[in-house]
């Protein structure tokens, strides 16, 4: 009787243990979800409402850090933004270059590529139109991004379909 009783009080005991892991994994896997980040881009082409790029946002409520970010033009990689601002006729094009490891923090919004002098004359609109054609018909942007804590990492692309 005490053997069956001593049997029957490590059986809860392991039932219980099992139990509190599966409640801790559950809970674990909870905060992750709770702090992934969201990454988006925008490209903003009315120099009247200040300037026009692209720039990226987290939207998600868990800082995204950087692992990647590569620039495409006309769907084919060039690499980092110094490669693709060659491809842009203008000289007053600020860029902001993320390298690995930087971090993206929950609601924050930065320019890639950003150009914000308003044309003064032909040439000087030429040049913009010329700007806004590459952002709208010819750039993507590929961040690749990872949760500050361990999660799953994740891929965004600007333009769907022209970072493959």
């Amino acid at each position: 009787m005490k053997n069956a009783a001593s049997v029957l009080a490590i059986a809860i005991s392991i039932v219980a243990l099992c139990f509190s892991a599966l409640q801790w994994h559950e809970a674990h896997s909870e905060l992750l979800l709770s702090m992934k980040p969201s990454v988006n881009f925008t490209n903003e082409d009315d120099i009247d409402e200040g300037a026009v790029g692209i720039s990226i946002d987290n939207a998600g409520p868990g800082p995204a850090k950087i692992k990647s970010v590569t620039y495409f033009i006309d769907k084919k990689p060039v690499g980092d933004v110094d490669k693709a601002t060659d491809f842009t006729n203008l000289d007053d094009v600020h860029f902001l270059e993320l390298d690995e490891g930087d971090t993206l923090g929950v609601g924050a919004k930065d320019w890639l590529l950003k150009y914000s002098k308003k044309p003064h004359g032909k040439k000087d609109q030429q040049q913009l139109d010329d700007f806004l054609d590459v952002l709208d018909h010819h750039l993507a942007v590929q961040v690749e991004f990872c949760p500050v804590l361990n999660g799953e990492c994740g891929k965004k692309c600007s333009t769907r379909g022209w970072c493959e």
